[in-house]
């Protein structure tokens, strides 16, 4: 019960900061937040391993609240053009360095 109480408060709370940062119509701020939101999963995927009801706070939670692919989706849908076919694979190229970046490296 205390990690779908902890999932419930992470994600009213990304949802919120999604909801204030990211303007309709916005596909910067829409870009940039879906980033952060990898940044946040990726830092306590990678680096915070104590707390497991902290990590499911902020990984499905928060993170989850505050990105999200139907945005994305919907934006594909409404436009349909090559400009957001090349925003969804950047996205994901982006992401994925971003977790590269953030990874921890080991020491052979």
């Amino acid at each position: 019960m205390k990690k779908l109480l902890a999932v419930a408060i992470g994600g009213a709370l990304g949802s919120l900061v999604r909801y204030l940062t990211v303007s309709k119509g916005d596909e910067i701020a829409l870009f940039a937040i879906n980033i952060a939101g990898v940044v946040v999963a990726g830092i306590v995927a990678f680096r915070f391993t104590q707390s497991e009801l902290l990590r499911v706070a902020l990984i499905p939670g928060f993170a989850g609240g505050l990105t999200t692919f139907s945005s994305v989706a919907v934006l594909h849908a409404q436009h349909n053009s090559i400009k957001v076919i090349a925003y969804f694979y950047l996205m994901i190229l982006v992401s994925l360095m971003v977790l590269y970046l953030i990874k921890p490296r080991v020491k052979s």
